[in-house]
């Protein structure tokens, strides 16, 4: 009898202690969302009793989390003291590493920067010489807003690559001759001593669509990154899709012919089959092989006369200038695109797909290369709207997964 009553009473305890904790988090949500607060706001938003309230506020003051910041406004009466969460406690590192540079950004707590700093690498630098300047670039930008390393609550690093190897990080894919493939997690944990979180540029950067972005207010978003390669990622019902192996995605891969089909396999760390015909990488090849068989234009013309000068940029501005062989790359190799997009699009449904990456830069021109052929091919045809974050979606998703994968009253 005496055992029982006392797993009872312990079991109560547990559950009371439970309930604090619940609470704790829920009043700490309230203040970081609608800041600044009254104990007396925080009562009427989470319908918590005010003798509780009050207890749940004095256990924040003293762990530091929130602070007194003065009186607020009264229709009568005693004038309420006003309530705001110590978002410069702790700060938020993101970085994204590229094939040709990089981005750093620092955040407050509430993921907003207070610093940031961007990058190009050398070409003729290898991996060690891009990983040590990134490092010392994140460290000048510590110092230059005035953090240390142990004012660092969370890390992330943002990259492309893909995810072929069960139960490991992302491996980054550089795709310049003779790299090898990086385990940029394990390099950045042994230089900051602590856990470094990796994720993907692609779904990092449709994040921050979401937070910021074009995909505010939609639920079933495609988000589709046109870089050096050829990037997507999904949100189905307001989440990113991850899949297994956090492997989602991989639109590169995608055939784009029976006989591609039957004569092509999956190579990891190599562009995919459709890759190969529509990416930054693809277009530059085929401009630079028009260029070096003497073709004319305002392709050569941008490139200087030379197939090294070429680039996707390139190609688009011949294309916004009338120039009849940009045109002939533009539109052939988005019709391999526009083939896989009508199949993304009838299998997911999305309210909305956005268009992002590096061609994002041609604006309007883009949707069109796109809309003119997926409209009448699809049951139900989506929004189509090019990124505005341009390069800040990811460090913006980046940031925002740390703050839903940080326990606030557990870690500060």
């Amino acid at each position: 009898m005496f055992r029982r009553f006392k797993s009872t009473l312990m079991l109560t305890k547990q559950s009371q202690v439970h309930v604090k904790e619940n609470n704790l988090r829920l009043v700490l949500a309230t203040i970081i969302q609608h800041e600044p607060l009254s104990r007396a706001d925080i009562v009427r938003h989470t319908h918590i009793s005010k003798p509780a309230i009050s207890s749940l506020i004095d256990d924040l003051l003293a762990r530091g989390i929130v602070s007194e910041i003065g009186e607020g406004q009264s229709s009568g009466g005693r004038k309420p003291i006003l309530l705001r969460f110590n978002s410069d406690l702790r700060y938020f590192l993101a970085f994204e590493m590229g094939r040709t540079g990089f981005r750093v950004a620092v955040s407050d707590l509430k993921g907003s920067f207070v610093g940031e700093r961007e990058g190009v690498f050398q070409a003729t630098k290898g991996i060690t010489e891009r990983l040590a300047l990134l490092k010392e670039n994140i460290l000048d930008l510590m110092a230059e807003i005035g953090i240390a390393e142990q004012d660092l609550l969370r890390i992330i690093c943002i990259a492309p690559g893909i995810y072929v190897e069960k139960g490991k990080a992302l491996k980054w894919t550089p795709n310049y001759q003779g790299a090898p493939v990086q385990d940029l997690s394990e390099f950045f944990r042994s230089e900051f001593k602590r856990d470094v979180i990796m994720n993907h540029s692609t779904k990092l950067s449709l994040l921050g669509e979401k937070i910021a972005g074009k995909a505010r207010g939609f639920e079933n978003v495609v988000y589709i990154d046109f870089a050096y390669g050829l990037g997507c990622a999904i949100m189905i019902d307001g989440k990113i899709h991850f899949g297994s192996e956090a492997s989602a995605g991989e639109i590169g891969y995608f055939y784009s012919s029976l006989d591609e089909f039957r004569s092509s396999s999956v190579r990891p760390y190599q562009l995919g089959c459709l890759e190969q015909r529509i990416s930054g990488k693809a277009i530059q090849d085929r401009a630079a092989e028009f260029v070096q068989k003497g073709g004319g234009g305002r392709i050569a013309e941008l490139a200087a006369g030379t197939a090294e000068c070429t680039s996707g940029k390139t190609v688009f501005e011949a294309y916004r200038l009338g120039d009849p062989e940009a045109e002939r790359i533009l539109n052939d190799a988005f019709s391999y695109f526009n083939l896989a997009l009508c199949n993304i699009i009838n299998l997911l449904a999305p309210e909305l797909v956005i268009l992002g990456g590096g061609f994002s830069r041609a604006g309007e021109m883009l949707v069109e290369l796109v809309s003119r052929e997926v409209r009448d091919r699809v049951l139900v045809m989506p929004r189509l709207e090019v990124s505005d974050l341009k390069n800040e979606a990811s460090l913006i998703g980046g940031v925002h997964y740390l703050i839903d994968h940080t326990d606030l009253l557990a870690e500060l």
